[in-house]
Parts: structure tokens; C-alpha cells; sequence
């Protein structure tokens, strides 16, 4: 654990030169542009000049004359034709058998990254109903895994045997080979060589597989760096959050939060909030938390009580101060442990750990050891399909009758993953 901080501090030095000679992007997602927020999205294009961050918005709607909207603003206001969109095959990210949003601002924000500019080392797409409480809150997130991560997501659920009976795993079969993992992605972060290999894959595919599985496994197929921020444990699927949650974690990013007029009285509250509980957290102790002569009771109610300060300024800690802070509690978990602290307190110190600073998920290997015959022929059609196809102009008429096959070669692949999987493991029907 300690090798591996120590290996993201010499990468982070390393890379600080060239990082600051590139750019990173942040994007609205939306379909029409929320001029209540404009305000907001003005205060984070400021404070991104200062780290080389270019704001964005990506609107939906067609019809609307972008250039008719105040220029006082410094971040872009971006629109797409659907028909450009559909050329370049970014459609249907977000479509779940609803024709209504075949193509929509998810699929012009990933052509846009991907393809149309090119020039950003990291890429944020956030949908608009996601609550950032402070431009502080997002440049420690951002300046925390830009530059070590390929892919920050809120969650990461692994399908390792390709259960298509909950969820919406089946849209997954004859698009992408196992395993598969999925979360919600009202906010994620690209990295350039994710932005690449979703170019490639959507230029093979013809389409952008449903997003909320499509990058989840990519990245695991591909062996990428996926980083579960505690900063976005707070992306929920519909929840209405309470002030008092608010409170508690204001540095974390919430959805879903639609209402614009409580969102800026939210800012304001929880700056002011922060403002009057900005005292100094008192680290004296922390290493020698657990010695012999130490109170259990004491000690759990001491971490208790560095839990709520820390995450109140958390913000205001710098990357390099978040890594020694999570080695340290790295290092009193391990004593607490000699020490046969409660599993409270263990519990306590390793999620202390894991909210200065969250490490990378850990890779997925897969349950086959031995590919049978069918496996590996069709893992050769599949290359020899990817292969034609990147070589063809987009305009092709071979195209459609070659993804097509494509898409029933990885369909057949997955089903022979299955087979395998259910006769080494022993696992049910899926």
C-alpha cells in the first residue's frame, strides 16, 4: 500500500509539467440551458482558468440559436445536428427502447470529446441535475484523480457470469463481451486514452452501447485505472436529499437536485457553514491513537469526531496532503489491529482512509482458464470484424451488413463465455 502512494506521488510530480501544458474539460449535460446556473457555471469557468479547465454546456435542443445567448459568459455554449451525431455513429447512449432519446446530448457530448476536439488530457460530463456545492468541492475532486485515473465513476457493480435477467444487462450481449460492470454516470471522468478507446469502439459498433454499462467495461476489458471517489457516493438514482445530509458532506456531489432556486441557497448555506467550522484539524494524536494504554471508547469517539471535521474541510487539503493522510490511517489501522481494537474502530479508520483518498478498483480476472475451440475462433472472427471495419470510410454501404456481424459474433462469444463459466465454476442458469 505504501509502495503504491508512494508510486501515484512520483507519477503526480513526474506528470506535473506536462499536465499543465494540456487542458482539461468540464460539460454540462442538458437538454435545454438552465440560465438559473449560468451564474454557477461562470464561478467554476473562472476558477478552472487557474488549473487549465475549459467549461462547457452541450444542449439538446436543435432549434435553439446559441449565438442568441449573453456573451458575457466565458464558458462555451455547444450544439450538435442529430444528423452529424448519427454519421459518426454516437447515438442511442442513453436509449432503453425509447426511440424519443435515440440521440440526445449524451451522444454529442462523447462525439464532441472524442472525436471533434481532441485536445483535452481529462473530460468531466456532468448532467444538469447534479448538485456541485462549491467550485472548491470540484477542483479538489478533479486535481485528486485527473491525473492518475482513466475513469471516475460513483459506483462500479461487476457482472463477472453475464446474468441478463435484472437490470438492463441483456442490452449488453451482442455489444460487448464479458465481464461487464456497470453504475450510474450523472457524473464521470474521462481520461484521453478512455476518450480513444471509446472513439475506436464506436467506430467498430456504429453505435454507443447504453452508458451506464459501456464504461465500466470497457475500462475493465481494456485493464484501466477506475477510481470510485467517496466525493460521489452521494449519485443516487432519484433520491431527494435533506439539508442536514447536505451539512454533513459538503464537499460531495449530489443527485438528483432540479430544484435551481434551493441549489443556490444551498451554496451559500454551506459556505457559510464551512466558513464558521474552518478551525484546524488537530493530527497531533492520530499515530499513536491505538498504543497499549489507550480507552477504546476514546479512541472511537475521537475518529467519529475526525470523520465530520474532515469531511467538512476536505476540500481544503491539498493531493499530496489527502496521500499522506491516507497512509497514515493506513498505518494506525494496522495498529488498532495489533492492538485488537473493535471492528468499529477498524471499520472507522480504513473508511477514514478511504475518504482522504481512494485508491484504484481493483482489476477483474476472468473466471475462464481454459477457452475452448469455439471461444477462441470467434474471438479471431471478432478481431478480423474490428479490423475491416476501422479500415472502411464511414460512408461505406458495407458497413451496416459488417456491424451486423459484429454484433452476432460478440453475441455468440458471450454466450460461449456464459457456457464456460457455468461448467468450471459450477454457477446456475444466468
Amino acid at each position: 500500500m505504501a509502495i503504491y502512494l508512494l508510486l501515484i506521488l512520483l507519477l503526480l510530480s513526474c506528470q506535473h509539467m506536462n499536465i499543465l501544458a494540456k487542458n482539461s474539460a468540464l460539460c454540462f449535460i442538458m437538454k435545454y440551458p438552465t440560465y438559473q446556473n449560468f451564474s454557477f457555471v461562470q464561478e467554476l469557468t473562472e476558477d478552472g482558468k487557474k488549473y487549465h479547465l475549459d467549461v462547457f454546456m452541450m444542449i439538446d435542443d436543435n432549434k435553439l440559436n446559441i449565438s442568441k445567448i449573453s456573451t458575457k459568459y466565458d464558458f462555451r455554449l455547444l450544439r450538435i445536428e442529430n444528423n452529424q451525431s448519427r454519421y459518426y455513429g454516437y447515438q442511442k447512449s442513453i436509449e432503453l427502447g425509447d426511440n424519443g432519446r435515440e440521440i440526445t446530448s449524451w451522444d454529442k457530448a462523447l462525439l464532441y470529446f472524442t472525436v471533434l476536439n481532441k485536445n483535452y488530457s481529462f473530460v468531466w460530463l456532468i448532467e444538469n441535475d447534479v448538485f456541485i456545492p462549491s467550485v472548491q468541492a470540484f477542483r479538489s475532486l478533479h486535481q485528486l484523480y485527473s491525473n492518475t485515473s482513466d475513469l471516475v465513476v460513483p459506483n462500479n457493480t461487476v457482472n463477472l457470469i453475464g446474468k441478463t435477467s435484472t437490470w438492463h444487462w441483456s442490452m449488453a450481449a451482442d455489444k460487448l463481451i464479458l465481464p461487464w460492470a456497470s453504475s450510474m454516470v450523472n457524473v464521470v471522468g474521462f481520461s484521453q486514452r478512455m476518450l480513444v478507446a471509446i472513439a475506436d469502439y464506436v467506430r467498430w459498433l456504429g453505435e454507443v452501447p447504453f452508458h451506464e454499462f459501456f464504461f465500466h467495461s470497457l475500462a475493465i476489458h481494456l485493464n484501466f485505472t477506475m477510481v470510485v471517489p467517496t466525493e460521489l457516493s452521494t449519485i443516487a438514482y432519484r433520491s431527494n436529499h435533506s439539508d442536514e445530509e447536505l451539512l454533513r458532506q459538503p464537499n460531495n456531489l449530489w443527485h438528483s437536485f432540479k430544484d435551481r432556486v434551493r441549489q443556490s441557497t444551498m451554496r451559500k448555506r454551506l459556505a457559510d457553514y464551512i466558513s464558521q467550522n474552518n478551525y484546524t484539524i488537530d493530527l497531533t494524536d492520530l499515530d499513536m491513537l491505538c498504543d497499549k494504554n489507550s480507552n477504546m471508547t476514546k479512541i472511537e469517539q475521537y475518529l467519529t469526531n475526525f470523520q465530520s471535521q474532515f469531511e467538512i474541510q476536505k476540500s481544503q487539503f491539498s493531493t499530496n496532503d489527502r496521500l499522506a493522510l491516507r497512509q497514515r490511517f493506513i498505518n494506525l489501522t494496522e495498529q488498532c489491529q495489533k492492538q485488537n481494537a473493535s471492528k468499529q474502530i477498524i471499520l472507522l479508520t480504513m473508511t477514514l482512509a478511504d475518504h482522504a483518498y481512494k485508491l484504484p478498483e481493483p482489476s477483474v480476472k476472468s473466471l475462464i482458464i481454459n477457452k475452448s475451440e469455439l471461444h477462441l475462433r470467434l474471438e479471431r472472427l471478432l478481431a478480423e470484424n474490428k479490423a475491416t471495419i476501422m479500415q472502411l470510410p464511414l460512408n461505406s454501404s458495407l458497413l451496416v451488413e459488417l456491424r451486423q456481424q459484429g454484433k452476432n459474433i460478440t453475441k455468440q462469444l458471450t454466450n460461449e463465455m456464459k457456457r464456460e463459466i457455468q461448467m468450471e465454476k459450477g454457477f446456475g442458469k444466468t
